[in-house]
């Protein structure tokens, strides 16, 4: 796995991925930061596409410069001598794409590969996230009942048989901020509670996306 850091408007943003997916999105400053980190993890720099001079990677291979990290342009293609990092660089590539689409206004309207563990509560819990729209939220009372016909309860019984509370928990164990959309849940009043990254930042993204909808 490789972490790099992205520069956001809200502050460092830390993205960890492997050759399947991004396995973490975090402020850096959040909640529960780093819940996926092993802390082998070795940084690339994105800006300049390289990893750190003399850095050995965990297949044992010396960590060398891999060309075309621009995502945006396309200009060249990728070269590294590690299949492994040459895939994993991949995903971040698109992550990066994907936040700076995010961050200029826009509903990029499709999902780098994402790789995220985690129990099959959990699980059902951030793919019901996925399918909140961009500009739209979502109370943790209907989060609630998506989660439970998603789980095979009758669409009558779905908001009783599973708990908002528990949706919550797993909510703010999300450890793949702003593509996993945590911050669309409000209270059952719309009010703006518990985020990770803070409700500065919760305001922020859904002003964003308010903003890019209209537009």
């Amino acid at each position: 796995m490789i972490t790099t850091t992205y520069h956001s408007p809200l502050g460092e943003i830390v993205l960890a991925a492997d050759a399947r997916g991004l396995r973490g999105l975090w402020f850096a400053d959040q909640k529960h930061f780093g819940s996926t980190l092993t802390g082998s993890e070795v940084e690339f720099d994105m800006t300049r596409g390289t990893f750190p001079q003399g850095v050995i990677v965990d297949d044992g291979e010396s960590c060398e410069e891999i060309r075309g990290c621009d995502a945006v342009s396309g200009e060249r293609p990728m070269h590294a001598g590690s299949p492994k990092n040459v895939a994993a660089v991949a995903v971040l590539e698109r992550v990066w794409a994907w936040l700076n689409a995010y961050f200029a206004g826009q509903d990029p309207r499709w999902t780098p590969p994402l790789h995220v563990e985690g129990t099959d509560f959990q699980h059902a819990v951030w793919v019901a996230l996925l399918s909140v729209p961009y500009g739209e939220t979502v109370t943790y009372g209907e989060l609630a009942r998506m989660v439970g016909e998603r789980m095979g309860c009758t669409a009558a019984t779905a908001g009783m048989q599973v708990s908002p509370r528990a949706v919550g928990a797993a909510v703010g164990r999300n450890p793949i901020s702003i593509i996993v959309p945590c911050h669309r849940v409000v209270g059952a009043d719309g009010s703006l509670t518990g985020y990770a990254g803070g409700i500065e930042r919760k305001r922020y993204l859904l002003e964003l996306e308010s903003e890019g909808k209209l537009a």
